[in-house]
């Protein structure tokens, strides 16, 4: 059979597939098991955490120190974790609002989550009006570390929150919801402040390529005007009460990894290369075709202002310890790539670019470069089930 076969039933047969009611829905539940299958939640984690003898999550420690009193947490000088969370308030205020209950707030991490990738399906068949290439879209995203991310992290960062709110941002015209959005973001992970730029990178594009003028002033004045003075001002907002507090409360309050970017230190170096490579997997290929067709078709000051979003991403992500979870905070440029693509090339070679990019996204197994040079493999289900048995019956197969 020739490959130019498989790849025309394939696609054949994800048409009747989504030949249906709610076929949305449906194509996000198929993500979500495919996803939990490939990359199954440590969710052995969490019983060690509960358990009296067991290794303790310390995020969620220091955040149930957090939500007993805000401003005064205690242990607040014990670990870099620690220090960086003083001003990440919204998982505290969701644990004191959920009644000190953590499982009910993985529960939302996983409805967000699951949410995230309707809300992705949704922007991407509205762009495209296109079932199959929503479908490979879909699957591609679901099965890099943005997607999995928002189910697999039990260990208290809430970066799914982030990312839903930034989501929701991006594809909304509500400058209240815009605002409120970006807000909860921005105190939700730091990373997400950085990432309000991304935004508008994202919007700029996205109109100058919409009304067919990508001159300088066109895109600059997109920047500073319409719903983008919504994340200015949430810009303004979030740094000026994080000032106060700070001056107030946590006066010697900094951040031990500010200096060389600890990627370049001897023992995270090595490093570098997975974490550039496992955050977008596949979809590599959407960003750098992407960026090719922009400058083939000398659209020079989107290729400047899409360039030097992504450079700004991958330096920032070079300063800190959990370098996969910096790199996703950058997940609008696949978005972006999207829709550059979309008004920069045909359905065709598109289509067969996204196949390509959701064959690497499933066939890769997901291993996260996070914390103090931790390397994190996320097991498949069968692997975990083994794991499980392996230590149960005592059979020393995994140590």
């Amino acid at each position: 059979m020739k490959l130019e076969e498989i790849y025309n039933r394939f696609i054949l047969k994800i048409e009747r597939a989504l030949d249906t009611n709610f076929w949305l829905w449906k194509l996000v539940g198929c993500c979500v098991v495919l996803t939990l299958f490939l990359a199954f939640p440590p969710y052995s984690l969490l019983f060690q955490h509960f358990s009296a003898q067991g290794a303790k999550l310390d995020a969620w420690t220091f955040i149930h120190n957090q939500a007993q009193d805000l401003l005064h947490p205690a242990d607040f000088s014990i670990g870099v974790r620690r220090e960086a969370m003083v001003f990440r308030w919204v998982l505290p205020g969701l644990y004191r609002l959920f009644g000190e209950n953590l499982i009910l707030i993985l529960f939302l991490q996983f409805g967000l989550a699951v949410g995230f990738l309707y809300r992705v399906g949704s922007f991407a068949y509205t762009l495209f009006q296109d079932k199959v290439i929503t479908a490979l879209i879909l699957f591609s995203i679901s099965n890099t570390f943005v997607g999995v991310w928002g189910f697999a992290d039990i260990h208290g960062y809430g970066d799914i929150i982030a990312y839903f709110l930034l989501l929701w941002a991006i594809t909304s015209r509500n400058w209240i919801l815009i605002f409120l959005a970006m807000l909860g973001a921005y105190f939700t992970d730091e990373r997400a402040v950085v990432a309000g730029g991304y935004v508008l990178i994202f919007w700029a594009v996205s109109e100058a390529l919409a009304r067919g003028r990508a001159d300088f002033k066109s895109l600059i004045k997109t920047v500073f005007t319409g719903r983008s003075t919504a994340v200015w001002l949430a810009w303004v907002v979030y740094l000026s009460v994080r000032l106060y507090i700070k001056l107030n409360y946590f006066q010697q309050h900094h951040y031990s990894a500010v200096g060389m970017p600890v990627m370049l230190e001897n023992q995270h170096r090595s490093g570098l290369g997975s974490s550039l490579w496992s955050v977008f997997e596949g979809l590599w290929l959407v960003l750098i075709a992407a960026f090719t067709v922009l400058w083939l078709q000398s659209k020079r000051w989107i290729s400047l202002f899409f360039l030097s979003g992504f450079l700004v991403l991958l330096t920032t992500g070079l300063y800190v310890h959990d370098v996969d979870r910096a790199f996703g905070y950058g997940f609008p440029f696949i978005l972006l790539s999207l829709v550059i693509l979309k008004y920069c090339t045909d359905r065709v070679p598109l289509q067969l670019i996204l196949f390509f990019c959701m064959n690497v996204c499933v066939a890769q197994l997901q291993v996260f470069t996070m914390g103090y040079n931790v390397i994190v493999w996320v097991e498949p289900l069968p692997i975990k089930a083994l794991i499980f048995l392996s230590r149960y019956l005592g059979w020393g197969i995994f140590v």
